[in-house]
C-alpha cells in the first residue's frame, strides 16, 4: 500500500509540474514533501488499512531532516 501511495504521489506531482519528484525524495523533500501530505490528507478516510499507510508516510514526510551541522554534533 506504502509503495502504490507513494508512486501516485509521484504521478501527481509530475502532472502538477515537478518532472524531478522521484520516489528516493518525495519524503526528503521539502517541497515535495508538503505537497504529498495534503495529498494524503486528502485521501484519509478510504479504509483501514489506507489510513494506517497514509498516517506512516505522513509521520515520515513530518519528520525533521538533519542538516550536516547537526549530524556532527554542531549547532
Amino acid at each position: 500500500m506504502r509503495d502504490k501511495l507513494i508512486a501516485a504521489g509521484v504521478k501527481n506531482l509530475h502532472e502538477f509540474g515537478y518532472p524531478a519528484c522521484t520516489k528516493d525524495n518525495i519524503l526528503t523533500d521539502m517541497i515535495y514533501s508538503r505537497f504529498f501530505v495534503s495529498m494524503l490528507k486528502d485521501n484519509k478516510g478510504h479504509s483501514k488499512e489506507v489510513d494506517e499507510a497514509i498516517d506512516e508516510l505522513i509521520a515520515v514526510c513530518d519528520k525533521p531532516v538533519e542538516t550536516e551541522g547537526k549530524k556532527k554534533g554542531k549547532k
